[in-house]
């Protein structure tokens, strides 16, 4: 038994006899199970399709939270005066466009889940996990970034992060952020945690709900291939007349 399905044999076509005649076998029983527990998820509470769906659903949410807050950084980032001080910015518009096509490239993992899900295709749903993954990556290395920016002040870990509007020292490569930034910066990297840990368990979600739709697939071309009535069967029957009648003309020849 594997997720809820159990495969006794398989079909065989094309196989050869010692007479070199074709040869179709049907399959005894194949058993898919759409309430199996395997395929439950969130703690046992929702069905993974269910389940997929509503991860879709946080992680738009999550898209326009990072979306707005990335604008109102950049928009409070003040660079025509940093530049008037020697500051160099050129980093500030570049880190905003990669995030900006980051959350682009996840939203259209996003629509591709929500139609995977909703048309029953398994790898509609690939390229959702993918982003996850790097996702989890990126996560943990803004981590990273800001256990040493807070360990050393450094300028460069806190941009970085793109967590809080702050202007640095031009001769200086540490800065010392007020009261406001800090908050912002800790409640920052407590969301970062949080996504963190969501992140590696919905992926198993996603996962297991992209193995379902695959195992479902399969047993949808199993019923479609041996169980439609009548047609298919009728044209089946008259493949395998032929092959028996071309072992008894050989035979009698």
């Amino acid at each position: 038994m594997m997720n809820g399905r159990s495969v006794r044999s398989v079909l065989i076509r094309g196989n050869r006899n010692g007479n070199g005649h074709t040869e179709e076998r049907i399959p005894t029983t194949v058993q898919f199970d759409e309430s199996s527990g395997d395929y439950r998820c969130l703690c046992n509470c929702f069905h993974v399709k269910t389940g997929a769906l509503i991860i879709g659903c946080v992680h738009v949410v999550m898209i326009l939270f990072f979306f707005i807050h990335s604008v109102f950084i950049f928009i409070q980032y003040d660079s025509v005066g940093q530049a008037k001080k020697g500051i160099k910015t050129d980093y500030v518009f570049p880190c905003f466009v990669a995030e900006m096509i980051g959350l682009g490239v996840a939203t259209a993992a996003v629509i591709l889940l929500f139609i995977g899900i909703t048309r029953n295709k398994a790898m509609l749903v690939v390229p959702h996990i993918v982003v996850q993954a790097i996702a989890i990556i990126c996560f943990f290395l803004l981590l990273i970034c800001g256990i040493v920016a807070l360990s050393t002040d450094s300028t460069v870990f806190y941009r970085l992060l793109n967590a809080a509007p702050f202007h640095e020292h031009p001769n200086r490569s540490t800065v010392a952020l007020d009261t406001t930034n800090l908050v912002h910066i800790y409640a920052m990297l407590v969301i970062y945690a949080f996504s963190f840990i969501l992140e590696c368990w919905w992926i198993v979600v996603i996962y297991n709900c992209n193995r379902y739709l695959d195992e479902r697939s399969s047993y949808m071309q199993y019923c479609l291939a041996f169980s439609t009535p009548m047609k298919t069967l009728s044209a089946r029957s008259s493949r395998i007349e032929v092959v028996m009648y071309g072992n008894v003309v050989e035979n009698a020849s």
